[in-house]
């Protein structure tokens, strides 16, 4: 490669570089100056008796919560569960409160590229305190907007969400 072309791949770098830095600072200045709030972990379980937690671990969550920045308000869930779905359904996630019973969908699982099923999710509204966490098997074609089969959850070691 001759001095020229080296000097243009240098100088693309540079104005890359340029350009990317101001949403790579944004973010990290957003990560630094405002660290999750609220952070929840555990591991799921399969459904045990009338529950759908407390039987075998099926998978681990984390819930993050945060308050000013560019975060301000926003809640991330990382899901990991070790099992694919039956044929003709998918997962999906669901943040309860067990008192009122109001249930929160926070979305249908994707299976990653190491046929993983994760889901990650960055912005939940929730106006109640959360109590339990539960993934549903569901129809992949689902007209009841409830919970179908619960497949694993856990109980939240604190109410999330107010």
């Amino acid at each position: 490669m001759n001095t020229k072309i080296k000097t243009g791949i240098a100088m693309m770098a540079i104005v890359f570089g340029i350009a990317l830095s101001p949403i790579l600072s944004n973010d990290a200045e957003a990560e630094r100056f405002f660290p999750p709030t609220t952070i929840l972990q555990g591991e799921l379980t399969s459904p045990s008796d009338d529950k759908p937690f407390g039987g075998d671990v099926v998978g681990k969550y984390t819930l993050s919560s945060y308050e000013g920045g560019s975060l301000d308000g926003k809640t991330t869930i990382y899901v990991k569960f070790d099992s694919r779905p039956s044929p003709g359904t998918v997962y999906e996630g669901w943040l309860i409160d067990a008192d009122s019973g109001e249930k929160t969908s926070f979305g249908r699982f994707q299976e990653n590229t190491q046929r993983q099923i994760q889901f990650f999710q960055t912005s939940v509204e929730s106006n109640f305190n959360n109590d339990l966490i539960v993934i549903t098997e569901e129809p992949f074609v689902d007209t009841d907007p409830a919970p179908h089969t619960p497949v694993g959850g856990a109980v939240l070691a604190k109410s999330f969400g107010q």
